[in-house]
């Protein structure tokens, strides 16, 4: 199977031959076949003679072949949908449009039906959908720069089409950086976290990249099938290991208290025998850096490389063999990023039969497999600089924007809490976007954000009701449907009323509450009541005319649609 790509030729428009011509010549580096196209007055052939010189452009084409136009072309639209015809009447399995520029066309309609099309920007991208050409899938994906590497990448992007994800002669090979995950996906949303960090992976690094994913029967063929795709995307290669879950059950205790995905990693020493080096990541985790520099770090003299594990500085409890002083506090590791000597760890014994010989012995750990991996290779780790595995919990507290050459752990974050929602977040949520899952992969997590940060406003309008309970509830605004809402969330007494800004109202009774001028306010001892204002009121005054009576908000008064969810009227200000 072979793929060509078009380069045109002639004087017309000399930067978008320019850019034509240089993608061609990196385009060779990877082996692809040049169709020549001249410029030329198409108006002046026949259809018989236009039908011979797409016959000599696409003589070389076969069955299977797979077609990049880098359009325009410069013959027009009619040109072009008649080559795209003729390439798939010679068999062209694939065919990919390129649109360096869109702004020759009126009408695209003719050039739908490829498999794919790669836009520069999204204004070419917008109006190239305005003038009506889809395909299966579009990439936003430049071509116009000067980094070769950076131009190469985005070319085996856009032509692979997953089938590189398959090519054994990349799984084993020293040029290949070598990355193993353990998923069990029982409910069928696990895979896209696994997706999400080979994304993240794959978009910080120009090398190529093995991914082997050690599964049992939980993973499910759509989602295998995603899983393929995004690392197709990228040129890079997966392979699939489906485990036994009966090799990891048996009379062990441990097995009653934690899902045997934990234990997946276990059996990588022993599965991949032509390894002598393996980088294994947990789903959590997004990163910010290139790979490759864990990958070229020397652990010729060790049997693993990792992170401390900071969580102990933080009063969590020690495992009893660390209370016990068998292993380090100051050299106990996180085991979400291992950089693993394959060798030296299968010279220690089967890593599998060692972690469940450690669990018989101590059936209290609460980390099983992170807790045996520091139980017998704590004093032949290499503890990795800390940027390596920086937990988000803590670094929501110190640094909220993205930081470079990171690689984040949401250790114990199992979705994004939009009430806090830091920069570093907004780039987890956009890489896993970015996944083959696109939206789909956000739905559930948008969802369980979103129920997670009006749990927390039910907990808070609950806090008021009783922090309120015992002092006067003054309303302080007209009556509307926000009013009505809080008054059914909080209830009303007797002594509660309304401050009205309408004269008309005052002394009548509104809603089972009297109605009083401003002035009955400032008559009010400190301390015995709690104003809840509408903000738009008094010509939008109202919170400034509290703050000159000396009150504080959240203490003394609480503005009405701040402590309101959305359906009740309520928003952020």
């Amino acid at each position: 199977m072979k793929t060509f790509i078009t380069n045109s030729y002639g004087r017309w428009d000399d930067s978008l031959v320019s850019l034509q011509h240089r993608v061609v010549d990196i385009a060779r580096k990877l082996g692809f076949l040049e169709l020549g196209i001249y410029r030329y007055p198409v108006e002046t052939d026949s259809d018989i003679e236009l039908q011979k010189r797409l016959d000599g452009i696409c003589a070389a084409v076969e069955p299977g072949d797979k077609a990049v136009l880098q359009l325009p072309t410069g013959n027009g639209i009619e040109f072009e949908f008649k080559l795209i015809s003729k390439l798939r009447g010679m068999g062209a399995e694939k065919i990919v449009l390129i649109v360096h520029d869109s702004d020759t066309y009126e009408d695209m309609t003719l050039l739908r039906g490829a498999e794919r099309v790669i836009y520069p920007t999204e204004r070419i991208g917008n109006d190239i959908t305005k003038k009506g050409l889809y395909a299966v899938r579009d990439f936003k994906m430049s071509f116009d720069s000067e980094n070769e590497s950076f131009v190469m990448r985005n070319l085996l992007k856009a032509t692979d089409f997953y089938e590189c994800a398959f090519d054994e002669k990349g799984m084993d090979s020293d040029e290949c950086i070598q990355v193993a995950f353990g998923l069990y996906d029982k409910t069928g949303t696990y895979t896209l976290f696994v997706g999400t960090v080979i994304q993240s992976v794959l978009e910080n690094t120009l090398s190529k990249v093995c991914f082997h994913i050690f599964h049992d029967d939980t993973l499910n063929r759509t989602n295998k099938e995603k899983l393929i795709q995004t690392v197709g995307e990228f040129g890079s290669y997966i392979q699939f290991y489906e485990v036994n879950p009966a090799d990891f059950y048996g009379n062990h205790r441990w097995v009653e208290f934690y899902t045997i995905g934990s234990m997946f990693r276990l059996i990588m020493p022993r599965v991949l025998k032509n390894l002598n080096r393996l980088i294994y990541l947990d789903a959590d985790l997004l990163f910010n850096r290139d790979i490759k520099d864990l990958w070229d770090i020397d652990i010729s003299g060790y049997s693993l490389a990792a992170v401390k594990d900071v969580i102990f500085d933080n009063g969590i409890r020690q495992p009893k063999f660390v209370e016990e002083g068998i292993v380090s506090k100051d050299r106990y590791f996180n085991s979400g990023v291992l950089l693993m000597n394959l060798d030296a760890i299968r010279k220690k014994g089967d890593l599998l039969d060692l972690s469940i010989e450690f669990l018989e012995n101590n059936p209290d750990s609460a980390l099983p497999d992170q807790d045996a991996l520091n139980y017998y290779f704590n004093d032949t780790a290499l503890l990795l600089d800390k940027n390596w595995n920086v937990f988000s919990q803590y670094e929501k507290r110190n640094c909220k924007n993205v930081r470079e050459n990171v690689v984040y752990h949401f250790m114990g974050q199992p979705f994004i809490d939009y009430f806090s929602t830091v920069d570093f977040e907004k780039m987890y949520l956009k890489t896993k976007a970015s996944t083959a899952w696109g939206y789909d992969g956000l739905e559930d997590e948008i969802y369980i954000g979103y129920r997670s940060l009006s749990d927390k406003i039910a907990c808070l309008q609950a806090m008021v009701r009783e922090v309120t309970k015992g002092k006067k509830k003054i309303i302080y605004g007209y009556y509307n449907n926000q009013v009505e809402n809080l008054l059914q969330m909080m209830g009303i007494n007797e002594n509660d009323y309304f401050i009205h800004p309408e004269e008309k109202y005052w002394g009548q009774t509104l809603e089972g509450l009297k109605c009083y001028s401003f002035e009955k306010l400032k008559q009010e001892k400190p301390d015995s009541f709690v104003v809840f204002v509408l903000p738009q009121t008094d010509g939008g005054n109202a919170i400034q005319r509290l703050k000159e009576m000396g009150l504080e908000e959240q203490k003394d008064y609480f503005v009405i649609p701040r402590i309101l969810v959305g359906l009740q009227g309520g928003y952020w200000i």
